[in-house]
């Protein structure tokens, strides 16, 4: 490891490279906390492929720039009373034991075949954003204010029904909460690929939660946000036990990413950004076939 950091040091123009760091996290911090999926898809790539970094030490590094991220966007939408704690604390209970098992499975597979599920991620991702443009729209149907979450009956979905204020739709926004047990299922699922893969995991949570579990879109982006800062954590500290963790190159992708987190969370709470959750989408699509591209050493 001392020897890799040194030729890392060495090889790499730092001056140049800690403005890159940065402008990722900058980048990476506002389109995933806007989305609500954490910002490893640009972190990685542009890691890996970009700054050729090896994968695994783009992971870990990944890893902790999302956690920056999370608790910086999560505070902001927990003021703003958009996030599902109770949900979110719920489905962690499934989504941890996924990271820790996925923490421990990447020390163990090679970075060729971690690439190219990573590329397969990044298809299932920019399907989801560019093909479904349902799943972009606000929920109106759920804008029912006749739907008091205190009082209906008492039973698990009932219990995590909650309310916010939405700025763009200038109204009160109330939703229940359905299918609990296949969100528990895809937290644990999106647990594996967060420590996996070095991402956040809300592609997988922000889907489910927003077309199968019933909640608006933005209570789904905050709460998700919310998710991903228990579960990257968890996720870090694997990989930092396995030495993947530098400082040098987590510090300006941490800086870029909380000032990154704060304007994604003025975004997401003030417009619908269809247009740039389709634009993210083409992108993801890109970074797939490069990723791809690696995979087969083309590049």
């Amino acid at each position: 490891m001392l020897l890799f950091r040194t030729t890392l040091l060495n090889g790499l123009n730092l001056g140049l490279n800690l403005w890159a760091l940065g402008g990722t996290g900058l980048v990476a911090g506002l389109l995933g906390s806007a989305l609500g999926v954490g910002g490893g898809f640009l972190i990685v790539p542009i890691l890996t492929l970009a700054l050729h970094l090896p994968i695994h030490v783009a992971i870990g590094s990944s890893l902790v720039a999302i956690v920056a991220n999370s608790c910086t966007a999560a505070g902001i939408y927990t003021k703003a009373r958009l996030t599902n704690v109770k949900l979110g604390l719920l489905l962690e209970t499934a989504t941890v034991p996924g990271a820790i098992i996925g923490g421990l499975a990447a020390a163990v597979i090679a970075p060729s075949i971690l690439s190219a599920l990573f590329g397969l991620v990044l298809i299932y991702a920019a399907y989801t954003m560019v093909a479904r443009p349902y799943f972009m729209s606000e929920d109106v149907l759920s804008t029912d204010n006749s739907i008091d979450p205190n009082n209906t009956p008492h039973n698990l979905s009932s219990s995590l029904a909650s309310s916010y204020y939405d700025q763009n739709l200038g109204k009160v926004v109330t939703y229940r909460v359905t299918h609990v047990p296949v969100g528990l299922g895809a937290g644990f699922f999106a647990g594996v690929l967060s420590s996996l893969l070095g991402i956040g995991g809300g592609i997988i949570k922000v889907p489910v939660m927003n077309l199968v579990m019933g909640l608006p879109i933005k209570a789904t982006i905050a709460t998700s946000t919310f998710m991903i800062a228990i579960t990257t954590t968890a996720g870090a500290l694997i990989y930092h036990y396995y030495g993947y963790i530098y400082p040098f190159i987590v510090a300006p992708l941490v800086i870029g990413v909380v000032i990154g987190a704060i304007l994604g969370t003025e975004l997401t709470k003030r417009a619908r950004g269809i247009l740039l959750r389709r634009i993210f989408g083409a992108f993801l699509f890109l970074v797939a076939l490069l990723m791809f591209l690696k995979t087969a050493n083309v590049i």
